[in-house]
C-alpha cells in the first residue's frame, strides 16, 4: 500500500471507545436539552400559578375593599363621623392598589378606568353640605351597585386571564412533548446509524484478516498483505506479511532442496541405467545364472 493513503489512528479499543463516547455524548445531550425544558415549564407552570393566585385574591380582595368603602361611606355621610371618613379613605386606597395589581397582570385598561371613573364618582358624594348628606347617601347606594358590577366584571376578566394563561402554559406543555419527542426519535436514530456506522467501520479490517489468514492457508503468497485499520489491526497486518514472507523463503528452500536432491541423484542413477543397459544387450557377453 502507498504511503499516501490515510491510516486509522488508534487502537481498535480506542475506537470503540471514541465510539461509545460519540453516542453516549449524543444520548446525553438530548437528556440535558430535556432537563433544561422542564425547568423551563416548571418555571412558567409557577410563574402561571402564581399570576392565577394573585388575579383570584385580588379580585376577592377588591370586592371586600368595596364592601368596606361601602360600610365606611355611607355610615360616615349618615353620622359625620372622620373615623369612618378615614376608614373609607383606607379601603379606597387598597382598593385602588389592588386595580394597579391587577392592571399589571394583564387586566384591560380600559376596565380600570371605568372603574376609576366609578369610585371618583362616589368619592364626590363624599362631599357636600351636611343638610343633603342623606340624598347623597341613597345616590351611593346606587353608584355602588354600579361599582359592584363593575366589580364584577374585573373578576370575569381575571378569571379569563387565569384561563388563558391556563391555555397558553397547556399549549406550550404540548409543543415542548412534540419537540422533545421529535428529539429522542430523532436522536435515537441517529445514536442507531451511528453506532451502525461504526461497526461496519471497525468490522471491516478482520475481514480482511480472515481473507489474508484464507490466502495464506491456500499457499496464495505473491500478494502482500498491508491492511488499513487501527494500530493494532495494522500491527496484525505486518506480522501475517511476515509470516507469507517466511512461507515464501521455505518454499524456495524446498524448491533448492528438491533441486540438489535431482542433481545428486541424477549422475549416479544415470551410471547404473547405462550399465544395466550394457548387460542387457549382452555387451559383455551372455550371463550366467549365477550372475
Amino acid at each position: 500500500m502507498s504511503a499516501g493513503r490515510p491510516r486509522a489512528r488508534g487502537s481498535f479499543q480506542q475506537l470503540m471507545l471514541a465510539a461509545f463516547l460519540v453516542v453516549t455524548a449524543l444520548v446525553v445531550g438530548v437528556a440535558l436539552r430535556a432537563v433544561f425544558q422542564y425547568d423551563q415549564l416548571i418555571t412558567q407552570s409557577r410563574e402561571a400559578a402564581r399570576r392565577a393566585l394573585l388575579l383570584s385574591g385580588a379580585a376577592q380582595s377588591l370586592a371586600e375593599r368595596s364592601a368596606a368603602m361601602e360600610r365606611s361611606g355611607r355610615q360616615s355621610l349618615v353620622l359625620n363621623d372622620a373615623v369612618l371618613r378615614r376608614r373609607f379613605a383606607d379601603a379606597q386606597k387598597d382598593a385602588q392598589n389592588v386595580v394597579q395589581r391587577l392592571v399589571d397582570n394583564g387586566l384591560l385598561p380600559q376596565s380600570a378606568q371605568q372603574w376609576r371613573a366609578q369610585m371618583a364618582t362616589i368619592e364626590d358624594l363624599m362631599n357636600g353640605a351636611p343638610e343633603t348628606a342623606l340624598a347623597r347617601e341613597g345616590s351611593m347606594a346606587l353608584q355602588f351597585r354600579e361599582l359592584d358590577a363593575l366589580n364584577t366584571q374585573l373578576a370575569q376578566q381575571a378569571q379569563m386571564l387565569i384561563e388563558a394563561q391556563n391555555n397558553a402554559l397547556a399549549d406550550r406543555l404540548e409543543a415542548a412533548r412534540r419537540r422533545l419527542t421529535l428529539q429522542v426519535v430523532a436522536a435515537s436514530g441517529l445514536a442507531a446509524a451511528l453506532a451502525l456506522a461504526f461497526g461496519i467501520w471497525l468490522a471491516r479490517p478482520f475481514k480482511r484478516l480472515e481473507r489474508a489468514i484464507v490466502r495464506l492457508g491456500e499457499n496464495r503468497l505473491d500478494e502482500p498483505i498491508d491492511i488499513r485499520g487501527p494500530a493494532d489491526v495494522r500491527r496484525v497486518s505486518q506480522q501475517l506479511d511476515w509470516l507469507r514472507l517466511r512461507l515464501m523463503e521455505l518454499d524456495a528452500d524446498k524448491a533448492r532442496f528438491l533441486r540438489h536432491v535431482s542433481h545428486e541423484l541424477k549422475t549416479p542413477l544415470a551410471a547404473l541405467r547405462e550399465g544395466v543397459s550394457l548387460l542387457e544387450d549382452g555387451v559383455t557377453g551372455e550371463l550366467n545364472p549365477a550372475q
